[in-house]
């Protein structure tokens, strides 16, 4: 499992390059801003820019699987008696360390400049907590959501779909919120799709 999984991550390593880029973009924004005394605006373009970063977890996931259908791969690994379950878990594994890698970075930074710039208040932990984690399923959605659309033989609707569905998503947990409702909300799409997914591409032709 674990050389299915560093094959997956020396794969995709354009997008860990770009990923760890985007987030470090994130995190420049964020200190920049609260420098200049303007940490609202700084959140709001660093919050921005993280829907830029959701997009590119999308793409992650369809590269994945779109690379999968026309290089034949798990043709090929099949031949080694590799089982399709191992190989899409291997892969869900390597999509979860890239968001894992590239937000938790982003998360860290955003509390330390929360308890040094907010005033403390009594829901202060729960509250960067609900965030923090809200955030981290969102870029895990938006990457489980092209993996199944990596694995539909529509290019538009595989470009389209991951576009549009991440470029309205943040903006709408901004304005209901980041609580337990909308973690069991991503918790229920992330289901979702992996499982759409996975009967799917193990029902397949190779």
């Amino acid at each position: 499992m674990l050389t299915l999984i560093k094959r997956e991550l020396y794969d995709q390593i354009t997008y860990l390059v770009l990923a760890s880029l985007l987030s470090l973009l994130v995190i420049g924004i964020m200190i920049y801003a609260a420098l200049l005394d303007m940490p609202d605006a700084g959140f709001a373009l660093g919050a921005f820019t993280l829907q830029g970063l959701l997009v590119l977890f999308c793409f992650l996931g369809a590269a994945q699987m779109y690379s999968d259908r026309a290089n034949r791969i798990s043709s090929l690994l099949a031949t080694l008696a590799v089982t399709r379950s191992r190989i899409l878990a291997a892969r869900v594994a390597a999509g979860a360390i890239v968001v894992l890698l590239t937000l938790i970075p982003v998360a860290v930074v955003g509390v330390a400049l929360v308890d040094l710039l907010a005033p403390p208040l009594a829901f202060h932990t729960r509250m960067i907590v609900e965030i923090s984690a809200t955030v981290t399923l969102l870029g895990f959605a938006g990457y489980c959501v092209g993996l199944y659309m990596g694995w539909a033989s529509n290019k538009v609707l595989l470009v389209v779909g991951c576009l549009v569905l991440l470029v309205l998503t943040l903006p709408l947990f901004l304005a209901k919120g980041f609580g337990g409702e909308a973690i069991v909300i991503l918790l229920l799409l992330i289901g979702a799709m992996l499982v759409r997914t996975w009967t799917n591409y193990t029902s397949a032709a190779l």
